[in-house]
């Protein structure tokens, strides 16, 4: 007999996300992802000036604003014809702007977001210092889930749990540290205002790069020194978890951190297509499709350059979010997607440390398809953005541009690519009259928390629940374990909004 579970909301996320799972013989045998928020960032930009979109749609999200600025920025540009005008000098800082947003995320994920489903508070002595104590109670006081008696599922001894514990209020500072380097460059975080179309806002003097060095040396020793040290840690005490939570093995990455060599813009994180952790194709723009076949919208839309589908909200389906799949097969974009695509194109800087990490826990690479998995793949994106932000910075030269001059035509259209901590993140912009027609965003998550496809194809995060066994299903904290190592973000997942105005009966649906 069948069981279902529904966990709603699932916490410790950005968003409203829902999970669904129907449960035979303690196995997952079937999942639904559903997005439950509704949101229009796309419907405001209509009509705006086309340099508005890269502060608009970094109110997306407040925890990766950096991937859309990049990727609006990017759209622009493509849009204008300036990508190859723009100078080193501007492609180095934005790389530095955004490499720190994804080091301040892979500390956020591991520490803040997921280590709690892995440590005890009922083992953390009290007494040992009054941070330690200040957080027991924050997190006792309402019964806090994992170090409640409802996880049956905690395995690190006392000691493990206590070093954990600390890390993770030294992680908060260490994040901070992240926002200021990031700010150095960009003025501030979260939306910060340095990235803007033609290059970037300010020149880099000596003064920053000192104060950046800084701030950078400090984050490096946390990550190396804690931050892998914790994560063995997991991994030798749940070390089945690098067979659970694994999805079909498709990977995509669009690609990011752009920088010119001989006039030619290449990418030191590349781009590409990874097919059953197997075949590598170069990537496809006109390859990509959504479907909303089980998502609140009429219609079809298949090219994510058409308007928008119009909200259907009697459907019999189960998310806001749409189905974007590429050559008609679902995939997972995030750091395993990206790692991946790095290592099947022998990229040096990024397979010589993945190769490192494996042998030195003794893996295989297709065991990167797991929840422990992504965890690794998250260290080492900040180990290596870590060390390449210290060779960007010497890179600097005060005294060339910064930016280029460039005219808004009346009509054209474009494409941004970047990558957010997430994950693949696609803009795509038309301008008319000098004005934005048309824009729509695919974000990470759509990708990876999108509902059925209309050829039955489940998302990428209900495909890595299928399957799962589930000791105690009453408290299923494996659900909660592979959902969150994908890191979902729900705010970024859902934008559409059809091209209409609500009244306000309609509004307060929505709302």
């Amino acid at each position: 007999m069948r069981k279902k579970i529904i966990i709603d909301p699932v916490t410790r996320i950005e968003g409203h996300l829902k999970i669904e799972v129907e449960i035979e013989d303690k196995k997952v045998v079937d999942a639904k992802c559903s997005g439950m928020l509704y949101r229009g960032i796309e419907n405001i930009l209509i009509d705006r000036d086309p340099t508005d979109a890269v502060q608009i749609t970094q109110r997306v999200c407040g925890v990766c604003p950096i991937a859309h600025a990049t990727a609006s920025t990017y759209a622009v540009e493509d849009a204008l014809g300036i990508k190859e005008k723009i100078p080193q000098n501007a492609y180095l800082v934005r790389n530095l702007i955004h490499a720190s947003n994804h080091i301040h995320n892979s500390i956020l994920h591991f520490y803040h977001l997921c280590l709690l489903d892995f440590i005890d508070l009922t083992k953390v002595k009290r007494g040992v210092s009054s941070e330690i104590d200040l957080v027991c109670k924050f997190f006792e006081r309402d019964n806090y889930y994992p170090f409640s008696s409802k996880n049956n599922d905690l395995r690190l001894p006392e000691d493990v749990n206590l070093r954990c514990l600390h890390n993770y209020i030294k992680g908060l500072e260490i994040r901070r540290y992240s926002h200021q380097l990031l700010s150095i460059f960009g003025g501030k975080m979260p939306h910060q205002c340095g990235i803007i179309p033609g290059g970037v806002t300010q020149k880099v003097d000596i003064g920053k790069i000192e104060n950046a060095i800084g701030k950078l040396k400090d984050i490096k020793e946390f990550v190396e020194l804690y931050y892998f040290r914790d994560l063995k840690d997991i991994i030798n005490y749940y070390n089945d978890y690098f067979d659970i939570g694994a999805s079909y093995g498709n990977y995509l990455a669009y690609g990011t951190f752009y920088l010119k060599k001989d006039g030619i813009i290449e990418k030191f994180q590349p781009g590409g297509v990874v097919f059953n952790m197997e075949s590598f194709e170069e990537f496809n723009l006109s390859e990509i499709t959504e479907h909303i076949e089980n998502s609140w919208y009429e219609g079809e839309i298949e090219n994510p350059g058409k308007d928008f589908p119009k909200v259907d909200i009697n459907k019999n389906a189960y998310s806001w979010i749409k189905s974007p799949r590429y050559k008609g097969k679902p995939f997972e974009v995030g750091p395993v997607a990206r790692l991946f695509v790095a290592y099947k194109m022998g990229v040096e800087s990024w397979k010589s440390q993945i190769d490192k990490i494996i042998t030195d826990l003794k893996i295989d690479i297709k065991k990167l398809n797991s929840v422990l998995g992504r965890h690794i793949a998250r260290f080492i994106e900040a180990k290596v953005l870590i060390e390449e932000s210290l060779n960007w910075i010497l890179k600097i030269k005060e005294d060339e541009e910064f930016f280029v001059d460039y005219e808004i035509p009346s009509e054209c259209k474009g494409v941004g690519l970047s990558e957010g901590a997430r994950g693949a993140v696609g803009h795509w912009i038309e301008i008319k009259n000098k004005k934005i027609s048309h824009y729509q965003i695919i974000s990470p998550t759509t990708w990876n928390a999108s509902p059925k496809d209309k050829n039955e194809n489940y998302g990428p995060i209900e495909k890595a629940l299928i399957g799962t066994t589930i000791k105690d299903e009453e408290n299923p904290i494996e659900i909660l374990r592979i959902v969150r190592s994908f890191d979902p973000c729900l705010a970024c997942a859902v934008q559409i909004i059809e091209r209409k105005k609500l009244n306000k009966k309609e509004f307060l649906i929505w709302a």
